[in-house]
């Protein structure tokens, strides 16, 4: 079968516009317009844990990408220079943080102490982290910032105007976030009371529906270890890197010495308290369990209502 002048004219052209896409990609590479991030407004709470946008969509652009920060920017469109330049100590992590370890320096065989922007980016993905540790309100304070993000890859580079808008607060000196109860308990309610600003204590009150305290000694840890002879007790007794220093029981609350704070040690992390009674408090097995941090100084007063029917 014959084929057309015409048609061989467009093969050769499609052939031909084909190999130069081919070179164009090997050679100078593909930046698509179309890049951004999939929620390019966050509000955040700066302080308990590490934030992130997540990383851009780079839409086929060619690999590798390179990303920085170009620019940040008051709300009123300034830059801001303090923020660009603030930096903070924090940690890369080479092994995995188990909330076991015994010591500050097996936990420091984990992790690299470095010195960031409070505000960085990852180079390879554009993700763009706020540290836990940027707790400096002077520097950053709060309100509505849009940051602008350079992206370079072998076709050249572009800069994406305001790529991510970050409304930036400030979190609780502490955390708290229900998990679960059991037995005759309706709900449990826990508040958080610094009295101090200075200090290392942590006195935890456990109260009946009535108001009336709970003794600490009627309450026991639950055990999560399933191996025989091995304990893992979720209570005030294990709270990492051997915290508490002092563990003192009186008859309507303990007292509790840390060696420092933030509690647990690493920023963003969490302890899981986990508490049952054998039915002497109010005449039936009851059982309740969350996690909290607390991640400024001082003297804490925890308190945990219990909530039941009978």
């Amino acid at each position: 079968m014959k084929i057309s002048a015409k048609i061989k004219c467009l093969i050769w052209l499609a052939l031909t516009g084909f190999a130069m896409s081919c070179s164009k990609d090997k050679n100078d590479g593909f930046l698509s317009p179309a890049l951004k991030y999939t929620n390019p407004s966050i509000k955040v709470a700066v302080g308990a844990s590490l934030i992130q946008s997540g990383a851009m969509v780079t839409d086929e652009s060619t690999k590798p990408l390179e990303f920085t920060i170009e620019g940040i920017y008051t709300a009123d469109g300034k830059l801001a220079q303090s923020v660009m330049n603030y930096k903070v100590d924090t940690y890369f992590w080479q092994a995995e943080y188990t909330g076991k370890e015994k010591t500050v320096q097996e936990l420091d065989s984990k992790r690299q102490k470095v010195n960031r922007p409070a505000i960085d980016i990852n180079p390879e993905n554009g993700n763009i982290l706020i540290y836990p540790e940027a707790t400096d309100t002077l520097l950053l304070t709060k309100g509505k910032y849009t940051i602008d993000v350079k992206v370079k890859n072998s076709s050249g580079e572009k800069i994406i105007k305001a790529a991510l808008t970050v409304d930036i607060s400030y979190a609780l000196p502490y955390t708290y976030r229900f998990s679960g109860i059991d037995g005759n308990l309706t709900g449990i309610d826990v508040t958080f009371d610094r009295q101090s600003n200075t200090g290392n204590k942590i006195l935890v009150y456990v109260l009946k529906k009535d108001g009336t305290p709970v003794d600490p000694k009627l309450l026991f840890g639950y055990d999560y270890s399933s191996t025989p002879g091995v304990t893992d007790l979720k209570d005030w007794h294990n709270l990492g890197l051997n915290n508490p220093t002092k563990y003192t029981e009186f008859p309507d609350h303990l007292e509790l010495e840390i060696a420092g704070f933030p509690l647990p040690f690493v920023a963003g992390q969490v302890l899981r308290i986990d508490m049952y009674n054998n039915g002497e408090i109010n005449g039936s097995y009851f059982n309740y369990w969350f996690d909290m941090s607390i991640l400024k100084e001082g003297i804490w007063k925890v308190t945990i209502k219990l909530k039941y029917n009978n």
